[in-house]
């Protein structure tokens, strides 16, 4: 066995892919490798195929990694690597390995095959999606390297979204096992974690091949175990929440008032194009029940500009419904063309000087609804997880995140609250950071 040999994994993606790049690090240490900040032997990209930028970044990590070493092993992972591994082990030379989305539990063993081996062009371990997968337990024996770790509950999905690669990238749906989820939460609120993500690639869905299981039923057995920690949950399609789900949330002593509901786009007509099974009323009828229940909820939502066949009418249709529905803030996205996806064959583009205007349009509002959301949170007592330490003018401040997802600065000594949950009350004004508060004693 080769002895210090060091590894850094490089994160790109969603909460999903956070996790499971925990679980490759906790399992490369386990077999007996030294994970590093600093220049490693072997650098491993879990990467993202969602949009195309995020696709070159990943490549460009890779190429860089192997100017730096030459003799280096470099790892591409993840959904990049699943959809396209045929082009990237041809126009991809500088990676050593490529492995998919499945079988990485395996990763430091297969990493041990190849090491010290001569090396001409990649290695590659990427296996095809089938139809009867079941979950890949990767679990994190470690502590998460944040204070808010994630645990993946559900992979895959079963929509087809015109745009959206990620049912190539990962799979058919499938579910954690419950007294998985439970060990997995324990062993991280033992290590003094305070708040746990739920993630999924459709989380809604969650328990989909588990007779008898939901999410609705996994939060009623997260709120019975003991410790003092909260819950938050990413990402829900709408068509997947209804109001049982929502009462559940609003009821709960664990999850917070914080909802992540991708609208996309707010017209009918794009909507339909795009693949979504909802219209834009049933999104409003979800916001306004969630928002009747939990008075505080933060709203926030996905945003896709410059659809093919967007017309001016059509973003303005986007426009008015999240200003009439209030919600917190937006996370926008150009459209991104992806091989293999239906979208790519649509001939109706928007202009790139128009996506742009639109985006800078969204841009302002998001900073708007922002504004407005955290001027109501004034003079209110928040509960704040303290995430770090931060010095800004010289002075140490904490900075955290409220249940309800308001990022807040408190002036603090030291680092003795970081990691736990503090009782705030605002009393300051917005700006790029959040609000500025201060603690209840």
């Amino acid at each position: 066995m080769e002895l210090n040999v060091t590894f850094k994994v490089i994160n790109f993606g969603c909460p999903v892919s956070q996790y499971e790049s925990e679980a490759i690090s906790s399992s490369m240490k386990k077999a007996g490798f030294i994970e590093t900040s600093g220049p490693a032997e072997i650098i491993i990209v879990n990467s993202c195929v969602v949009t195309g930028p995020a696709a070159a970044e990943a490549r460009r990590v890779i190429r860089k990694a192997k100017r730096e070493n030459p003799v280096g092993l470099t790892v591409m992972a993840g959904c990049y690597p699943q959809v396209y591994h045929r082009q990237l082990k041809e126009e991809l030379p500088e990676a050593d390995m490529l492995i998919g989305t499945t079988g990485r539990k395996k990763l430091p063993q297969l990493i041990r095959q190849i090491l010290g081996k001569s090396r001409q062009g990649a290695e590659d371990f990427v296996r095809e999606h089938g139809g009867k997968e079941i979950f890949e337990d990767m679990p994190v024996e470690t502590r998460y390297s944040r204070a808010r770790p994630v645990v993946k509950i559900q992979e895959g999905c079963d929509e087809f979204c015109t745009y959206c690669i990620v049912a190539r990238a990962r799979g058919k749906p499938r579910s954690m096992s419950p007294d998985r989820i439970l060990k997995q939460v324990r062993h991280f609120v033992d290590l003094g974690h305070r708040e746990i993500i739920l993630a999924g690639n459709h989380l809604g869905i969650y328990g989909k091949d588990i007779p008898g299981w939901n999410l609705v039923k996994i939060i009623k057995v997260l709120d019975k175990l003991p410790g003092r920690f909260r819950v938050r949950l990413n990402y829900i399609e709408p068509m997947d929440i209804n109001e049982n789900f929502l009462e559940t949330i609003a009821q709960s002593k664990r999850v917070c008032h914080h909802l992540y509901l991708p609208l996309q786009s707010g017209s009918n007509k794009v909507l339909k194009r795009m693949g979504r099974r909802y219209a834009r009323e049933d999104f409003c009828a979800v916001v306004k029940k969630a928002q009747e229940l939990m008075p505080d909820l933060s709203v926030y939502t996905d945003i896709i500009v410059g659809f093919p066949g967007e017309t001016e009418i059509d973003h303005q249709a986007t426009v008015d419904i999240v200003e009439n529905l209030r919600l917190s803030r937006l996370h926008i996205f150009p459209y991104s063309p992806r091989p293999g996806t239906p979208a790519v064959e649509f001939k109706e583009t928007v202009r790139p000087d128009i996506k742009k205007q639109r985006l800078e349009e969204l841009w302002a509002l998001d900073t708007k609804l922002a504004r407005n959301f955290y001027a109501q949170m004034q003079g209110r007592s928040l509960d704040v997880l303290i995430e770090r330490l931060v010095s800004v003018g010289g002075q140490v401040e904490g900075e955290g995140l409220s249940g309800n997802n308001v990022r807040v600065t408190i002036p603090l000594q030291d680092d003795s609250l970081v990691g736990e949950i503090v009782q705030v009350k605002v009393c300051g004004g917005y700006d790029h950071r959040g609000v500025a508060g201060k603690m209840e004693r």
